[in-house]
This record gives structure tokens, C-alpha cells and sequence, in this order.
């Protein structure tokens, strides 16, 4: 499966919309799991025809299983410092957005 970074703007509907509707919770799982991890991310896999959208933290190390180290380090140390970082992998698409919120 190949994989291209979009834009937020380019995120279906119905991403933005889930996040929309559950920024609370998507929230509490970040503090969570930074309190746990002290780094790394939201990580969503999603897929619209099979109605399906898996949330779960992801410290650093398991997002080096998904990531090679240096680009889950570039990644990270361009996360503005007022930011959160959800990472969506939409198995649809084949594709991975980057949102921070």
C-alpha cells in the first residue's frame, strides 16, 4: 500500500466531521496517553465503506513501528508547541492526513 501526505483541507468530510463531533474525547485520549508516553499521537484508522474509525495514542515507539525513527522525529519537532498531532491513516484512500488541533 502506498501512502501520500495531504492536507487538512483535503481530508474527507467525514474525518473532519468525527473529529468535530468528539474533539472532547479525542482530547482526553492525547492527555492520556502523553501522560502515560510523555510523546506521540492520535493515531485513526479509518475506512468510510466499512463504517469504521479506530482511535488509539501511540507513543513514540510504536509509531516508529509505523514510521522510520528519522521521519517520526522530523515529524514531531514540527508539531507547533500550541498543537496536537492526529495522524490518519484512511484505508480507502491509501492515504495519510496530518491534522493538528
Amino acid at each position: 500500500m502506498s501512502s501520500s501526505i495531504q492536507t487538512v483541507s483535503s481530508a474527507p468530510s467525514y474525518i473532519s466531521e468525527f473529529i468535530a463531533q468528539n474533539m472532547t474525547q479525542l482530547l482526553d485520549i492525547y492527555e492520556e496517553g502523553m501522560s502515560t508516553y510523555q510523546s506521540g499521537c492520535v493515531l485513526f484508522v479509518c475506512s468510510k465503506e466499512e463504517n469504521k474509525m479506530d482511535v488509539q495514542f501511540q507513543g513514540e515507539e510504536q509509531m516508529c513501528e509505523i514510521l522510520q525513527r528519522d521521519s517520526w522525529v522530523s515529524l514531531q519537532n514540527g508539531i507547533p508547541p500550541d498543537k496536537k498531532l492526529f495522524f490518519i491513516r484512511d484505508t480507502d484512500l491509501h492515504s495519510v492526513f496530518l491534522i493538528y488541533v
